[in-house]
């Protein structure tokens, strides 16, 4: 499907073009979705560009492969898709720059490319230069990226309210507090694996704009915001990296929480064996049936076995919580 957007009388108009017309007068961006062969003809026959193919995206957003040719600006950057799922992913996104035209190719639909259509439409007067094109939607992309931070550190701030909650371990009575951790960590898997897609798509991005940098100096519309993106991006990278180091801590100590779970129900296990053996040790005693046992011949003797096995567990258990034990 290919959409342009095309300015006039300080309108922008945005028409879904078919694969045998023409573009419309005042062509500023076309974008691209899912570009047939018959549709990528037609837009190199009119722009007088070569457009990469699906496994030429692929192998520059690879190599991460930013070039120049006839003075037409090819950069591809990796877009974050599916986010709200158990497994976001990154798709390249081809974007061409030229001296008259700003064009766009991809495989999906992200938020940015929406917020930023809508944009357009209201405020095309903001966009004198497919330069300016260019940035307006790298600025939306950023800050659908920041947005999708922000979620995440939300999430790792629940996370870690869950992780460390006084009453974790009172609730076991109710839910198993191990269960509750089990749970703690597929949710940090989750987060861990998004903040990895963020950071990946920030590195391209980052690249992507030191290398637009580069090529808008050679070109009289330059703006000085792509400096501000520059630095935007940066600050995101930094923040990627403190989610990393939060979210490894949240793990150990999610490990940590189980690992105190279970030696809890290790220690209930060996008090009870600890009262039990003294008793087992008597009943073992006068279950030898030796001749010579003159207890097995009082009248009081089964009485005073029992009697001695609740000694011999009661006094354990007085030691031990006077030694702080229990």
């Amino acid at each position: 499907m290919i959409t342009t957007y095309s300015r006039e009388d300080g309108k922008t108009e945005v028409r879904e073009l078919l694969a045998t017309e023409d573009f419309p007068s005042g062509v500023v961006w076309v974008d691209m979705v899912s570009p047939t062969p018959e549709e990528m003809d037609l837009v190199e026959s009119l722009l007088h560009i070569e457009l990469p193919n699906k496994g030429e995206v692929w192998k520059n957003h690879v190599l991460n492969r930013l070039y120049v040719e006839d003075g037409v600006a090819y950069m591809t950057a990796a877009l974050i898709n599916k986010v709200n799922t158990p497994y976001p992913e990154t798709v390249a996104v081809t974007f061409i720059v030229g001296k008259k035209f700003f064009l766009t190719m991809r495989e999906i639909s992200p938020t940015s490319f929406k917020i930023f259509s809508e944009r357009i439409v209201k405020q095309g007067c903001l966009f004198e230069t497919p330069a300016n094109l260019a940035e307006g939607l790298f600025e939306e992309m950023i800050i659908r990226v920041a947005h999708n931070s922000e979620q995440l550190v939300d999430t790792l701030d629940e996370l870690s309210h869950n992780i460390f909650s006084t009453d974790v371990f009172e609730e076991k009575r109710q839910r198993n507090a191990t269960v509750v951790m089990k749970s703690a960590l597929k949710s940090l898997g989750a987060a861990v694996d998004l903040n990895s897609k963020i950071n990946e798509s920030l590195h391209t991005f980052l690249r992507m704009l030191l290398f637009f940098k580069q090529w808008s100096q050679a070109h009289p519309a330059k703006d000085p915001s792509i400096d501000i993106l520059i630095s935007d991006t940066q600050a995101l990278v930094q923040q990627t990296a403190f989610l990393s180091d939060k979210a490894t801590f949240q793990l150990d100590a999610t490990l940590g929480m189980i690992n105190v779970e279970q030696n809890l129900i290790i220690k209930i296990f060996s008090i009870v064996t600890v009262f039990f053996l003294p008793a087992t040790l008597v009943s073992s005693i006068y279950g030898m049936n030796f001749g010579h046992m003159p207890e097995l011949h009082w009248v009081w003797g089964y009485p005073f076995a029992l009697m001695l096995m609740v000694i011999c567990a009661v006094v354990p258990h007085i030691y031990f919580k006077r030694k702080g034990w229990m």
